[in-house]
């Protein structure tokens, strides 16, 4: 016997195990050797689904089970967007908590700056500016947070997709950025971070100087 290839591990599945000529199973398996798998190819146009049912109920009696390969390969594709939906998931409850961290930040401030607040509407600062400086404190908080963890993120992403890339089978595929979906989730996250940080602010705005300033 002359083993002419190894496969690699990511070889297909139904493509593991040992493949050899009929002949040689014959004569070193003979109570092995009865073929389990088929592959059959279709001409072009004609429906894999039907031909698969129609193959099935020709071989009805020998309990045949007829599968086209796209509807395998289609249930794997399923199970690696479910993972990938499972970690989408998670990254989206970080960012919901990120956010209300940020409102819970914002109104610690305000009852921390509370005598900080009176000074600045004592010596002239209207209300929408002390709102304004709030707002704006919380927003670069919100962008930086947000560049650094798109920068990380897409850092991670390169090396997963580099690594990849080396592994036999998997050459051609290429790192691409959805920059499309990255702007409507910055967008989302930013107006989120606001809104969260806009009640605190609107409180700070609304402090009496007099009331700020005084001492306990």
């Amino acid at each position: 016997m002359t083993v002419i290839a190894v496969l690699k591990d990511v070889a297909p599945p139904f493509l593991l195990g040992l493949s050899s000529s009929q002949r040689l199973l014959d004569q070193t398996f003979p109570e092995q050797a009865e073929p389990n798998t088929y592959l059959f190819r279709t001409p072009a146009g004609v429906n894999v689904t039907e031909t698969a049912e129609a193959i099935e109920a020709a071989f009805f009696a020998n309990g045949m089970e007829a599968e086209p390969l796209e509807d395998e390969l289609g249930e794997l594709v399923k199970v690696n967007r479910t993972f990938n939906y499972i970690m989408q998931g998670f990254m989206g409850l970080g960012l919901v908590v990120g956010v209300a961290a940020l409102g819970v930040i914002s109104a610690r401030a305000v009852v921390e700056r509370r005598h900080e607040i009176g000074v600045m509407r004592a010596i002239g600062f209207e209300q929408r500016t002390v709102q304004f400086s709030f707002l704006l404190e919380s927003s670069f908080v919100a962008v930086v947070g947000i560049l650094c963890g798109t920068v990380l993120g897409l850092i991670l992403a390169n090396n997963v997709i580099t690594d990849a890339s080396s592994q036999p089978s998997w050459e051609n595929i290429r790192f691409t950025v959805p920059w499309l979906n990255l702007l409507l989730i910055f967008a989302v996250v930013y107006g989120a971070a606001l809104l969260t940080s806009f009640v605190p602010a609107r409180r700070a705005s609304r402090i009496y100087p007099a009331e700020a300033l005084r001492y306990q």
